[in-house]
């Protein structure tokens, strides 16, 4: 199965039930009324998967899910997993106790980007990502140890950023050898 349908299955979600004595597994995206039903061999892995889901669901140490908060020190452990090969310098200071409200894919689909941008000629650079939560905006540093990221390479990238969550992008030269992004995020709560 292609990337892009196991995209499509954890982005919209599935539904798992017994019906008529047999395990079925369907879509959430309202355009797929398919039912299927589950094999024996994933039906017995999902039996035994039940008790820690009915843990996940009701036990003492479940955690309520807020879906438009970002959890920013979740999204930057999931770009080292993504990025595991790579040099990465990741900080995060939240000196804000307010949360910070935006949809993860487009702030993760930019670090993305900015790190591709990075290692786009095989090189291996130390990558600093600094971030933090200020009066309600994500600021963000974004630079690599060999100033191979180009913002003239990632100009609609910052443009799609900046019409979709209202960011300020800037590079800044901090000598003759390298700059810096700075970017700065507004949440959408304020």
């Amino acid at each position: 199965m292609g990337t892009k349908k196991e995209n499509e299955i954890f982005k919209k979600g599935i539904w798992i039930k017994e019906q008529q004595g047999v395990l079925t597994v369907g879509s959430l995206d309202k355009k797929n009324t398919d039912i299927m039903i589950v094999p024996d061999e994933l039906g017995a892995k999902l039996q035994n998967f039940e008790s820690d889901m009915i843990e996940a669901l009701y036990g003492e140490s479940r955690e309520s899910f807020q879906p438009d908060i970002l959890d920013i020190e979740h999204l930057l452990k999931q770009l080292e997993k993504r990025f595991k090969d790579e040099r990465l310098h990741l900080s995060f200071d939240k000196s804000d106790d307010n949360p910070f409200i935006c949809d993860f894919d487009p702030i993760f689909s930019l670090f993305e980007k900015l790190i591709q941008s990075s290692i786009a000629d095989n090189s291996k650079p130390l990558i600093y990502i600094n971030a933090s939560l200020i009066q309600d905006h994500l600021c963000i540093i974004y630079r690599d140890s060999e100033s191979v990221s180009s913002p003239s390479d990632l100009g609609p990238d910052f443009f799609l950023i900046k019409n979709r969550l209202g960011a300020e992008v800037e590079f800044n030269k901090a000598d003759q050898q390298g700059g810096y992004y700075d970017i700065t995020i507004p949440s959408a709560g304020r």
